[in-house]
């Protein structure tokens, strides 16, 4: 950066109040909603939703997810990556084509090794702070019998990711009263167990996160889990959270808080009858800061499938970590986080018929340093090769690193737990452990291409395999 543009720079961020180190990337996040033709005359409702980053003349890219929530395929979810382009069309209205290529299935449904590839084009008005229209869509599954064109609804709107660069990571900064990153405030690690209310008094564990924002006493955010325990590899969920908390006590940054909270969205797989997927939680619980930024809680409450009988009692316990200092806040120390793609192979992995194959995934980290060399770690990852479509993993835990600044070259290595199964792939009740060490290589100032070797054992020993991993990685300080 040269002199004058270094000077507009801090001046342009000193009238804002920002730090001199503050950077915004333009954000656009879409919701859509579609119903999608199945082999036979089936058809199943799909919700999309995708959060893209800007970078540059009105191409956008980032990861987007989807899942079925109506018809007979609940627990069907793709996860992967979109490409968008839009152009204005006169006042207030947006032509959007994008590209989309993700992996995923479950419930059974016809997707092969669960490559999905979904073209879009999109017409929408400008409504101020958000954007309404219809898309026209094409999903199709090449190594399955998934092919459907079809007419949606689509709501989008337009912000901002707030970070630092991330050589900045150790710096105090101003914060100017504005979130960084996707403008959460909390991330939690969670602990759910299930207890269905039918004949056979089904009990199944959970293991997930949850990331919230808090305005006031209200709290929004998004939940999502997947089976460890009880015979119900496979099921995973996705839900959107709102809550309200009320203080024990004077100071609400230190007292403890009982809440109630609600939570709606997408569920399925390991032989759990969600039908077309719809889910509904309403829980009670408490809260009790730690200090240092940490939180426990716990909750329960009970737990409904829109279209199908299923419905049961629910407790959760959790753990969190702030993603923001306090509101008001004059400084705070900006931490190094890593947003990562990645692509797995996963060698002889073990299948419901006997037999061993080879099968590939893509997922999607996220990193947060809590140390110089200690970082945090959630995954998700889901199949897109090797016959194991509706094959999921979410993952949790820790890694070690050399320090990110130093030379060319950086080594970690990392130890997670977490959950998977689907897609016909032997993992016992769904927990699974897996290791691996790294050697990464800078290709700009907060870039890196990674190639990862390690293994993953599922609890029971059933899925016990080599892994190799190539990921890309960009990191920011929020």
């Amino acid at each position: 950066m040269d002199l004058r543009r270094h000077l507009l720079t801090t001046l342009l961020c000193m009238a804002v109040g920002e730090s001199a180190y503050a950077q915004s990337t333009p954000l656009h996040t879409t919701l859509g909603a579609e119903r999608v033709r199945l082999p036979g005359g089936e058809h199943m409702g799909l919700v999309g939703g995708s959060v893209l980053f800007g970078v540059g003349s009105e191409w956008w890219l980032g990861p987007a997810v989807y899942g079925a929530a109506t018809g007979s395929r609940g627990g069907l979810f793709v996860g992967g990556v979109q490409v968008l382009r839009r152009w204005p069309i006169g006042d207030r209205w947006w032509l959007n084509a994008s590209a989309y290529a993700g992996g995923g299935g479950g419930a059974s449904a016809p997707v092969g090794g669960g490559l999905m590839l979904r073209p879009e084009v999109a017409i929408l008005r400008d409504l101020g702070p958000y954007s309404v229209g219809m898309s026209l869509s094409h999903v199709r599954f090449p190594s399955g019998d998934i092919r459907s064109s079809q007419l949606g609804l689509l709501w989008a709107w337009d912000g901002e990711f707030r970070s630092f660069d991330a050589s900045r990571s150790t710096a105090a900064a101003a914060g100017g009263g504005k979130r960084s990153g996707l403008g959460f405030d909390l991330l939690a690690g969670t602990a759910t167990q299930y207890r269905f209310r039918d004949t056979a008094r089904r009990q199944i564990g959970l293991v997930g996160s949850r990331a919230e924002r808090a305005d006031g006493s209200w709290r929004w955010g998004l939940e999502a889990a997947a089976a460890a325990q009880g015979d119900a590899a496979g099921y995973m969920e996705i839900l959107a959270t709102l809550g309200h908390d009320w203080s024990l006590g004077t100071n609400a940054r230190t007292a403890p808080r009982i809440g109630l909270r609600t939570a709606v969205g997408l569920g399925g797989g390991g032989a759990v009858p969600t039908n077309g997927g719809g889910l509904a939680k309403l829980a009670l619980g408490i809260a009790w800061p730690l200090g240092g930024g940490l939180t426990i809680g716990a909750e329960a409450g009970l737990l409904r499938a829109f279209d199908s009988p299923l419905h049961g009692r629910t407790a959760q316990v959790w753990l969190a970590m702030d993603l923001e200092p306090a509101r008001g806040a004059a400084s705070s120390s900006p931490t190094r986080t890593e947003w990562a793609a990645t692509l797995q192979h996963i060698a002889r992995a073990e299948r419901v018929d006997g037999t061993r194959s080879d099968l590939q995934t893509i997922g999607l980290k996220l990193n947060r340093y809590v140390g110089p060399s200690l970082y945090l770690s959630a995954q998700a990852h889901s199949a897109f090769a090797g016959g194991a479509g509706a094959y999921s993993v979410g993952l949790v835990g820790a890694g070690l690193a050399t320090a990110p600044a130093t030379g060319a070259w950086q080594i970690g290595a990392e130890a997670l737990i977490g959950a998977a199964g689907g897609g016909g792939v032997v993992t016992g009740g769904g927990a699974i452990v897996q290791a691996l060490a790294w050697a990464g290589w800078r290709t700009g100032p907060d870039a890196q291409w990674r190639l990862g070797l390690g293994g993953v054992r599922s609890s029971g020993g059933n899925l016990s395999s080599p892994v190799a991993e190539l990921t890309w990685s960009r990191a920011f300080a929020l």
